[in-house]
């Protein structure tokens, strides 16, 4: 009996020395990986900021002239975006003047433009077509942004509106211009048209009617500039 209970020990040992000799070792330790991604709107003009029309003959009066390509612009976006253009003024700034006769205050509207990017679905007035570019006033902006899908012209998108899904439907995706030529670069025409006198016919607004009925009904000679706002924003 003595020697069985000593084998049964043996045997209980060899067991426990089994274990210890093959138990595996553990120790872990850990790291946080965050990801913080950033909204990028880029808005780049790759022509001059600068856009002449020098009307020196009759031709140039009763035909107008027209900047092919007088402005390009290039969006980079990671988030959907829309985009509009207005004057910064309600009239074009005179800085001289080459007679004493005829209206110097022109409206903004006589400026016409047309875009290369189709904005079909998106908010009107658009410029598939060349269009009169409206004032501060009529573009019917508070603090630089839109007021409504009416008034305010899109090169892109529009003023939040949405399918039925709830998705909006005017916003343009994100992408870059280098991967999406056809909906985020934007090539830019512009006309001016005076005609004889300078009444430009085309504008939505009259010389006759801005800003005072009493305002001769024709332009006067002289040097004026425009100040254009185009405005790339995150869809609204």
């Amino acid at each position: 009996m003595k020697n069985v209970l000593i084998m049964f020990l043996a045997v209980i040992l060899i067991g426990v020395t089994a274990q210890k000799s093959y138990a595996q070792l553990d120790d872990q330790e850990y790291n946080y990986v965050t990801m913080d991604l950033r909204g990028i709107l880029n808005l780049s003009m790759t022509t001059s900021a600068q856009v002449d029309f020098t009307f020196k003959t009759i031709q140039e009066y009763n035909q107008g002239i027209t900047q092919f390509n007088a402005v390009q612009l290039e969006v980079d976006a990671t988030l959907a975006w829309d985009m509009y253009v207005y004057a910064n003024s309600e009239n074009w700034v005179q800085v001289e003047g080459y007679s004493t006769n005829g209206n110097a205050n022109l409206p903004a509207e006589i400026l016409e433009m047309k875009s290369s990017v189709d904005n079909s679905a998106g908010a009107a007035p658009g410029f598939a077509a060349f269009t009169s570019l409206k004032g501060l006033t009529n573009a019917n902006l508070a603090g630089g942004r839109p007021q409504d899908n009416v008034s305010t012209q899109y090169l892109a998108g529009g003023y939040g509106l949405t399918t039925n899904a709830g998705v909006d439907g005017l916003a343009f995706a994100p992408g870059t211009a280098a991967n999406n030529p056809t909906t985020h670069k934007f090539r830019i025409d512009m006309r001016l048209k005076p005609g004889i006198p300078a009444t430009f016919p085309n504008s939505t607004v009259a010389l006759v009617d801005y800003p005072n009925p009493g305002d001769a009904p024709y332009a006067m000679a002289g040097y004026y500039y425009l100040e254009v706002v185009y405005a790339l924003i995150e869809d609204l």
